[in-house]
C-alpha cells in the first residue's frame, strides 16, 4: 500500500541532495576591474539558489497534502508505488504561495526537472499541469523498496491460494471411446476444486468435500450427462450458500415486500453516497436497522400498497440529490449510515437534520423555485400568444388596407405586396415555425378570396348598412324563464 508521507523527511532529504550538489559545483575565478587595480573574484558555478528551493518547499507542501488526502479515500487495489498519485496545479497558483510570479515559477519547475527532483506533465494550453516529487526523495531509497513489498504482500492477502506446481504430474488414461483424459494427482480433477487454501474453514478434504465435483467412470455407472447436471448443481448450491452466508439479515417480522424495499434503498444508497467504503454483515444490518427506524419509520404507516411504492420512490430520488452533491463534492464529509459513538449522529437517523432527511427541506425549495419557472414560462407563454394573435390580426388588416388603396400605418409605408408579405414573414420567423406557418397559412386564405376582409370582420356599420344585421326584436317568454325581471330578451 501506498505508505503516509511527512514533509519534514522528504524536505530533509532533498535538502541534503541540494546540499550535495551546491558542494559538487565547480569554482570560477575571474578578475574585476576597480579603483584599486584588478581584483581575483572566485565563485561556484551551477548552484541552485535559494528561490529555487523555496518553489520546491511550496509545491512539497501542497503535494503531499494532496498524496496524504488521496491515499486514505484511494481503494487498496489501486494503492501503486510505482505510480504514485499526482497533484494538478498551475504556475499562477503557486506563485501565490512562493511570492514569486509565473514567470519565475516556471523556470524554477524546468530547473527542479533538470535536476531530477520534479516530473511534470502538462495538460492543454491554460498552464495547468501534474506534478510528482521524484521517488528517492518522496519514500528514501529503503522506503520504496518496503513500500513495494508492503504492497505485494497487500495484494496476495494474509490467506492466499495455493495452486498447483507446473511440475505436478499429470497421468492420462485411456477412456473406452478412445479419448484421454488428464487427472491430476491431487485426488480432484481439472474440472473441480482446482487448489486448497492454508486457512482452516476451507480445507482440500475439510469443507471441499461436501461440493466436490464428480469425475465420470471409465466403465458403467452414471454417465455423462447426469455427472454433468449432478455437479452443476452443487456448484449452484454452493454458490447459494455462499450467498446467504455474506446476506445481512433485515430487522425481524417485516413483510416480503417491505424487505425489498428496504434492501433496494440500502444497496442504492451504498452505490450513489458510500462507492468507496465496504461494510461488513455487521455492519449492513445495523445501517439496514437505521434505515427502517429514520427514513421508513419501521413501515408503522397505515398505507395501501400503491402509497408505500410511492413513498419510496421519493427516497430514492433524495438519493439521487444526495448522489449528485457528494460527486460535485468529493471532499465533502459522508457521516455512517448509523449511529457509531453519538446517538442520533448517522446518515440516515431520524434526528440528525444535516442527513439524510434534511433533503426534503432542499427537495421543498427546488419543488418551489420549479414551479416558480413553470408558471414563469406559462406567463411568457400566454403573453407571446396574445403578441401573435395581435400580429396575424395587424398583418390581416395591412394587406386589406393595400388592396383598397386606404392609407397605410407608417410601418409598412411605401410597402407592396411582395415587400408586405416579407416583412411580416420575417416577424412571424422570429416567433417560431408554428406561427410563421399559421401566418402562411391567413395568408393564402386571404389571397384566395383577393385579400377581401369576411363579412362576419367587417365593421357593424357597414354590416348594417348591408342589411346582414337586423333589428332588435323582443320575445317574449314566459314567467318561470325571465331571468332580469323584465320579461324579454334582446338580440
Amino acid at each position: 500500500m501506498l505508505p503516509r508521507i511527512e514533509a519534514s523527511q522528504v524536505m530533509r532529504r532533498a535538502t541534503q541532495a541540494f546540499d550535495a550538489h551546491n558542494d559538487a559545483c565547480p569554482s570560477v575565478s575571474h578578475k574585476r576591474r576597480c579603483a584599486n587595480g584588478e581584483m581575483l573574484i572566485t565563485r561556484r558555478q551551477g548552484i541552485i539558489p535559494e528561490a529555487v528551493t523555496t518553489t520546491f518547499h511550496t509545491l512539497l507542501t501542497e503535494y503531499i497534502h494532496n498524496y496524504n488526502r488521496t491515499r486514505e479515500i484511494l481503494p487498496m487495489e489501486f494503492h501503486d508505488v510505482a505510480n504514485p498519485p499526482a497533484l494538478r496545479t498551475n504556475a499562477i497558483r503557486v506563485a501565490k504561495y512562493a511570492r514569486c510570479t509565473d514567470r519565475t515559477v516556471r523556470n524554477h519547475i524546468i530547473r527542479l526537472r533538470e535536476l531530477g527532483f520534479i516530473q511534470t506533465k502538462f495538460h492543454g494550453s491554460k498552464r495547468d499541469f501534474e506534478l510528482w516529487i521524484a521517488a528517492p526523495y518522496l519514500y528514501g531509497e529503503a522506503g520504496t523498496e518496503n513500500a513495494e513489498n508492503s504492497l505485494k504482500m497487500a495484494l496476495e492477502g494474509d490467506q492466499r491460494k495455493i495452486f498447483p506446481h507446473t511440475s505436478t504430474h499429470i497421468e492420462i488414461s485411456e477412456k473406452e471411446k478412445g479419448r484421454a483424459d488428464m487427472l491430476i494427482m491431487h485426488r480432484e480433477s481439472i474440472q473441480g476444486q482446482r487448489g486448497e487454501t492454508e486457512t482452516k474453514e476451507q480445507g482440500l478434504n475439510a469443507a471441499a468435500c461436501d461440493h466436490r465435483e464428480k469425475i465420470p467412470a471409465a466403465g458403467g455407472g452414471e454417465s455423462r450427462a447426469e455427472v454433468a447436471a449432478a455437479n452443476h448443481q452443487k456448484r449452484i448450491e454452493k454458490a447459494t450458500a455462499m450467498l446467504e452466508a455474506r446476506k445481512p439479515k433485515g430487522p425481524k417480522g417485516l413483510q416480503s415486500n417491505f424487505l425489498y424495499m428496504l434492501m433496494e434503498f440500502w444497496l442504492y444508497a451504498w452505490k450513489v453516497v458510500y462507492p468507496n467504503r465496504e461494510f461488513s454483515k455487521e455492519q449492513q444490518e445495523k445501517a439496514l436497522a437505521a434505515i427502517s427506524a429514520g427514513v421508513f419509520e419501521n413501515f408503522q404507516g397505515d398505507w395501501t400498497e400503491k402509497q408505500w411504492h410511492d413513498y419510496f420512490q421519493v427516497q430514492m430520488s433524495k438519493l439521487d440529490k444526495a448522489g449528485r452533491y457528494y460527486d460535485m463534492h468529493p471532499d465533502a464529509y459522508r457521516p455512517d449510515p448509523y449511529a457509531v459513538h453519538i446517538p442520533g449522529k448517522g446518515y440516515f437517523d431520524a434526528a440528525n437534520m444535516k442527513g439524510f432527511i434534511g433533503i426534503d427541506a432542499w427537495m421543498k425549495k427546488d419543488a418551489i423555485r420549479h414551479a416558480r419557472h413553470r408558471q414563469d414560462y406559462a406567463d411568457k407563454q400566454e403573453a407571446k400568444l396574445k403578441r401573435c394573435e395581435a400580429l396575424l390580426r395587424t398583418a390581416r388588416r395591412d394587406f386589406e388596407k393595400l388592396r383598397l388603396n386606404e392609407k397605410p400605418r407608417k410601418e409598412v409605408s411605401g410597402k407592396d405586396q411582395l415587400a408586405l408579405f416579407q416583412y411580416y414573414s420575417v416577424i412571424f420567423a422570429g416567433q417560431g415555425k408554428k406561427w410563421q406557418d399559421i401566418f402562411c397559412k391567413q395568408y393564402l386564405e386571404q389571397q384566395a378570396r383577393s385579400f377581401q376582409a369576411p363579412a362576419y370582420m367587417q365593421p357593424r356599420k357597414k354590416r348594417a348598412l348591408a342589411g346582414e344585421i337586423s333589428k332588435e326584436t323582443i320575445v317574449y317568454v314566459e314567467e318561470f324563464m325571465q331571468g332580469d325581471g323584465r320579461g324579454y330578451y334582446s338580440y
